[in-house]
This record gives structure tokens, sequence and C-alpha cells, in this order.
């Protein structure tokens, strides 16, 4: 009996010896781990306050007068998303959400909707400084957007269909 737990050790061993560990490629490891933490991910240079340049943008219809976005992360790993507009009538609209950037479905709150969910979002990183949205209002695709931050991190441009927002990073100060 001594004798066959040596052998069987002894082949057990042979056998792990025999097996190399090999890291999976940065591709698949993000592929195989969908709620990564948004920090080793996200284009870093999106993190902060920005404002559209209106006269820059393309909207299909009467612009707004002014436009202003933030990102920021959570501490659940994900990045919110806050956002305000003032209408060309003067009316301000605001939200937030907060989502992955692993194409993780998340809910958006948006004053039309008082404290009720207004859409679901998910987005992805999708290349360099390059983010996919896709937004949702009653199970309906309604926008599918595009992030591009520039290489020198100071412009976002945020375009859907015929908008084409071009955010300048905002330091406050007006």
């Amino acid at each position: 009996m001594k004798q066959i737990r040596k052998f069987a050790t002894a082949a057990l061993l042979v056998s792990l010896a025999s097996l190399t560990w090999q890291a999976p490629s940065p591709a698949l490891a993000a592929e195989n781990q969908p709620n990564r933490d948004p920090r080793e991910i996200a284009p870093i240079g999106l993190i902060g306050y920005w404002k559209a340049d209106i006269a820059a943008s393309t909207f299909p219809g009467t612009k707004p007068l002014s436009q202003i976005r933030s990102f920021a992360f959570t501490a659940d790993g994900k990045v919110l998303v806050s956002f305000a507009t003032r209408a060309a009538d003067g009316k301000i609209t605001f939200g937030h959400w907060a989502a992955q950037v692993d194409g993780t479905p998340a809910l958006e709150y948006h004053s039309l909707g008082n404290s009720l969910p207004w859409n679901v979002v998910s987005w992805k990183v999708v290349g360099e400084g390059r983010l996919a949205l896709t937004v949702s209002r009653l199970g309906r695709a309604t926008i599918e957007a595009t992030y591009q931050l520039s290489d020198d991190q100071q412009t976002l441009t945020y375009s859907y269909g015929e908008t084409v927002v071009i955010y300048r990073r905002w330091n406050l100060t007006g």
C-alpha cells in the first residue's frame, strides 16, 4: 500500500512538472473578465469636466445654449457620467448614470423621469480613446453614439446621427 501511494505521488508530481502555465493575452483576459474595474481599461483622460463648444458642434435642430458633462470613477468600479443641457428656450435638463465600460447595461436617471430610471445605457472601450455608447428606451435602442478622446486629451467628441458635440476640457472657470 505504501509503495502504491509513493508511485501515485511520483506520477502526480511528474504530471504537474510537465505542465507549464502561460498567461493569457491581454485581449483574451479582458474578454473573459467582463466586470474589470474601469480604472484599468477606461481612457484616463476622459475623467474630469467637459464643456460643449456649441459653435464648433453640429445639431440637427436648434442648438442648445450650453452643455456640460463630467466623468468620474465610483467606489464600486464604474464610471459616473453626469450631464446638463440648457436648451435654446432656457430650460435645463440633466441626468446621470454609472456603468462599467464593458457593455454591461446600467440605468440612466434623467430630469425628465424625475426619480424613475429614464433610459438603459451601455458602453464599452472600442479603440484608443474611443467608447461606443448605446442608449435604449422602452427596450429599443434610441441612440448609438461614440465618444472619441483627442490624443492631447483636451477635446472629447460625442457623436450620433447628425449630432456632433465637441467638448473642451473645462476647469470650471468659464
